[in-house]
């Protein structure tokens, strides 16, 4: 349970993928009632699709990684998170 949720523009959590880093823009951070701060991503997947779920922000993955500003992201980082954002603004069929 989230006590509050704001946005947070230009943030992203960064981990290890198996061949790359993997980057997850951030839709906003959300404050938990004990105090813990977590980023909040808008994970929605095929599994959720097919189960007739209303698309909802979820907690970023349980790996290890970074909170990063897109003015922290490596070139590498950058060019992926592009990438990931330009497949999420495909029309949705």
């Amino acid at each position: 349970m989230f006590k509050t949720i704001i946005p947070s523009t230009d943030w992203f959590f960064v981990h290890e993928g198996h061949k790359e880093p993997v980057v997850w823009p951030l839709a906003a951070w959300g404050l938990k009632e004990s105090g813990e701060t977590v980023g909040l991503i808008g994970a929605f997947g095929r599994e959720q699709a097919n189960s007739n779920q209303t698309p909802a922000l979820s907690p970023v993955v349980t790996a290890p990684g970074r909170y990063l500003h897109r003015s922290q992201l490596t070139q590498q980082e950058r060019e992926l998170a592009a990438k990931r954002a330009s497949l999420e603004s495909a029309p949705v069929a």
